[in-house]
């Protein structure tokens, strides 16, 4: 039976049919990761650390994001559903249709917003490069309707988008990385690099984590999807870590090599261009963005459609309001907000998983079986009220379409 082209699994259970290979999943995290805050933040990490130091606090940041992503991953794999319905045991129907999906969709439309800012503006300055005036905002709309169309259509057209990408990717930042050592100044000035500033271990673990944390807490809107719970681990593992790490070095390393360390438009212009051919960079700028915003958009949907109490087949309109939301977010200048909204999801998204894993792995065991969403808020790892009405699972967890 072939299977549609638009995804019509909202909140309810994912279908034995749908499951995908664990490969599959892994190029999404793998195009999750690789995104241009990515390359820009590794740039930060290296302007006050020496490379060892900067990657041990990228593998360490990188390590726990995947600690968390696996724990939340397991219970939406077991149970066939995303984050916001998994975390109904712990938080209580109301808990998560109301608090945790306004805190996941206000998170993930931001970043949306963030991204399209940075993807758009730094679009219209490369093709500037060439002579080719296109007004930064101009170009932030349209990357912002591309990237929520994508989002819209869902997780085939998700998986084929970085199927196609991540290999690209790859093999465009592995050029790069060639062009820099094949230049002697340039290979020189990293060899002998010395961080111009000072920053702490732990802020450089916060500033990854900032980035990141959010995906891995909401991974089971993409790990349902998983066959099983080896998948969810072999697939977290290899998309995560290589690409996430190697992305943040690339970061550091063209921004050395450019001379680009800020956090801005321009510097990532700069790092994307100085590699010799802007249209390479731009297609890095592209892809990079594009794989990792779609998640964004995906994932915000299925917490608006939690939030908002519609039906399954309303997933396709959350997720379009979330673009839109996310996209006028960036025409009114929410990139210049970032640092701040890296520090708050460090500090807001992590303590929701931690309940989560608590109560799935502490509370049931890790069974599937023992598992019940509860009505009303629930308060964590306490005994339910006695008016607290448990239904079975599957047929209780999900509204019905």
């Amino acid at each position: 039976m072939a299977k549609k082209a638009i995804e019509t699994s909202g909140l309810s259970e994912v279908k034995q049919e749908d499951k995908k290979r664990w490969w599959e999943i892994a190029f999404i995290w793998a195009g999750s990761v690789c995104c241009v805050p990515a390359l820009m933040v590794g740039g930060i990490i290296t302007t006050g650390l020496t490379f060892s130091q900067a990657f041990l606090a990228m593998m360490i940041a990188y390590g726990i994001c995947v600690v968390m992503m696996i724990l939340m991953s397991v219970q939406s794999t077991d149970l066939g559903v995303p984050t916001v319905v998994a975390v109904s045991g712990a938080f209580g129907k109301k808990g998560s249709s109301y608090v945790i999906s306004a805190i996941i969709s206000f998170c993930f439309i931001c970043w949306f917003g963030f991204q399209a800012a940075l993807c758009g503006e730094a679009f219209a300055g490369i093709l500037n490069t060439f002579g080719i005036p296109l007004p930064g905002l101009l170009s932030t709309i349209l990357w912002g309707a591309v990237m929520c169309i994508t989002a819209v259509v869902g997780i085939n057209l998700i998986k084929w988008l970085n199927v196609i990408s991540i290999p690209a990717l790859i093999v465009i930042l592995a050029y790069a990385m060639i062009v820099v050592f094949r230049d002697p100044a340039s290979a020189q000035a990293i060899r002998d690099y010395v961080p111009p500033t000072s920053m702490s271990m732990v802020a450089a673990v916060g500033s990854v984590l900032g980035g990141f944390s959010a995906g891995s807490v909401l991974s089971g809107d993409t790990t349902r999807y998983c066959k099983s719970r080896k998948d969810v681990v072999i697939s977290s593992i290899v998309g995560v870590i290589p690409m996430g790490v190697g992305t943040l070095l690339a970061g550091g390393i063209l921004a050395i090599h450019s001379g680009a360390l800020g956090m801005d438009t321009s510097s990532i212009v700069s790092m994307l261009t100085s590699i010799g051919s802007p249209i390479l960079g731009m297609l890095v700028l592209v892809l990079a963005t594009w794989t990792t915003n779609v998640s964004n958009a995906y994932s915000a949907g299925f917490a608006l459609l939690n939030l908002t109490g519609a039906k399954d087949e309303k997933r396709t309109t959350m997720t379009l309001v979330a673009g839109i939301v996310g996209t006028l977010l960036a025409v009114f200048g929410i990139a210049n907000y970032l640092n701040g909204f890296l520090n708050i999801l460090s500090v807001t998204i992590p303590p929701v998983a931690g309940v989560a894993v608590m109560d799935y792995y502490v509370k049931h065991k890790a069974n599937p079986a023992s598992w019940k969403p509860v009505e009303g808020v629930k308060e964590p790892l306490m005994k339910s009220p006695h008016t607290a009405s448990r239904h079975k699972f599957p047929l209780d967890c999900v509204r019905k379409s």
